[in-house]
C-alpha cells in the first residue's frame, strides 16, 4: 500500500479517536437575540442560499473527508447516497492519490455515480498545477473546486511539504483558467481577516474559513508520528466563529463566506449564518456517526440539524438567511475581546 493510501487511513483513524474528545462549544460566546413577537409560520421557513452561481436548497454541505482506498470509497459510496436524498452539497477528499494512482479514481467517481445531479466540490491541495485542477474537476465533473491550506499539517507531517512558495500565485492561475468556482478552504486553523482579503483580491469568490474548534491535524500528526513533541502546538490557530467574523467583515458582499470547524449541531450552524455564513460544514461528526451509527444515524442526525436551524429561525423572527443575518447578535467572552483586540466591529 503506498504512504498516501496509508497515511488516509490512519488520518481516519486518529480524527475518530479526537472526535470522542473533542467539546466542540466554541460558539458558545454567540447568542442570536430572541424575538419575543415573532410571527412566522415554520412552513414558510426558507433554508436555501447561494454560493455564487451554485444554489443550496440547505446550508448544510458534507465537508471534505476523505476518497483514494478501498474504506475511502465506502464512506464517499454512504454520504453521496445520503447528500442525493437531502439534497445536500457534498465535497470530495483531496484527489491528489487518484491524479497518481488511477487505480483510486473509483473512490472518488463513486459519488458522481450516484449522485447524477447533485452538487459536487472537487479538492486539492494549494500547490496544484492548473492541469491537475482541470483533472480533478473533470474526474467527478465537479461544480465548483476546493483548494484546501493547510500549513501547519504539511509542517508537522514528517512526509509533509515544507516549501510554500508562490501559492497564493498559484491559486491566481487556477482562478484564471478553470471554468467553475474555486472555493478556499482552510483544514482547521482559520483564515484571518488579512488573507481573507488577499484572497479576495486575486479573485476568490467563496471561502470556507475552516477554523479551530473541531478535527485537529496538528493533534493528529502528533498521533501517527507516536510523539508529543509538538503537543505544545495543538492550540494554534483561530476558533472558528472569530475567523468567520474576520473574513465576512472583510470581503463583504465581494465573497460568500463558508463555515466549518467545530460545529456540532443546528444552533452552531444558525449562529454561523446570524453571523454571515451564507453556508455551513461538517466532517469528523458526521464521519463518526456515519462509522459508529450507520447511514441512517446521519440521515435523522442531518435533517435534525435543519429542523435545529428552522427552529431558531421561527424564534429569532425570521423567515430565511438574509433575515436572519439582520436579526442582532451577542458576542462575549474571548471572542468579544479578539475582536476589540484586532479593531473588529460587526
Amino acid at each position: 500500500m503506498n504512504k498516501r493510501k496509508i497515511r488516509k487511513k490512519e488520518h481516519i483513524k486518529y480524527s475518530m479517536l479526537l472526535e470522542k474528545k473533542i467539546k466542540r462549544n466554541i460558539f458558545d460566546d454567540i447568542t442570536i437575540l430572541h424575538n419575543c413577537l415573532s410571527e412566522v409560520n415554520l412552513d414558510d421557513v426558507d433554508l436555501s442560499s447561494n454560493l455564487q452561481s451554485i444554489k443550496l436548497t440547505s446550508p448544510i454541505i458534507i465537508n471534505a473527508m476523505t476518497g483514494g482506498m478501498k474504506e475511502g470509497e465506502n464512506v464517499n459510496r454512504e454520504l453521496s447516497k445520503i447528500a442525493k436524498k437531502l439534497g445536500l452539497a457534498m465535497a470530495v477528499g483531496s484527489q491528489t492519490i487518484a491524479l497518481e494512482n488511477p487505480n483510486s479514481i473509483r473512490s472518488f467517481k463513486i459519488v458522481r455515480e450516484i449522485n447524477p445531479d447533485g452538487i459536487i466540490f472537487a479538492n486539492l491541495g494549494a500547490d496544484a498545477t492548473v492541469e491537475k485542477a482541470i483533472k480533478a474537476v473533470d474526474m467527478i465533473n465537479a461544480d465548483a473546486l476546493q483548494i484546501h491550506l493547510n500549513v501547519p499539517q504539511e509542517v508537522m507531517m514528517k512526509e509533509g511539504r515544507r516549501n510554500f512558495t508562490g501559492i497564493i500565485n498559484n491559486i491566481t492561475e487556477i482562478i484564471r483558467n478553470l471554468k467553475v468556482p474555486i472555493i478556499v478552504k482552510e483544514v482547521g486553523f482559520g483564515i484571518a481577516r488579512e488573507e481573507a482579503l488577499t484572497l479576495t483580491e486575486r479573485g476568490v469568490k467563496i471561502i470556507d474559513v475552516g477554523g479551530t474548534g473541531g478535527t485537529n491535524f496538528i493533534a493528529i500528526e502528533n498521533m501517527r508520528n507516536k510523539s508529543q513533541a509538538f503537543e505544545h502546538f495543538r492550540d494554534w490557530g483561530i476558533p472558528t466563529p472569530i475567523s468567520l467574523i474576520e473574513t465576512v467583515t472583510a470581503v463583504g458582499n465581494k465573497t460568500d463566506v463558508i463555515s466549518s470547524g467545530g460545529l456540532k449541531d443546528g444552533l452552531d450552524a444558525a449562529k454561523s449564518l446570524a453571523l454571515g455564513a451564507k453556508a455551513t460544514a461538517f466532517a469528523a461528526p458526521f464521519l463518526y456517526i456515519l462509522l459508529k451509527e450507520g447511514s441512517l444515524s446521519l440521515e435523522k442526525h442531518i435533517l435534525q440539524i435543519e429542523k435545529e436551524i428552522k427552529f431558531i429561525m421561527a424564534m429569532a423572527g425570521v423567515r430565511n438567511i438574509n433575515e436572519l443575518k439582520q436579526r442582532p447578535v451577542i458576542i462575549q467572552g474571548n471572542t468579544y475581546h479578539w475582536l476589540k483586540y484586532r479593531g473588529i466591529s460587526m
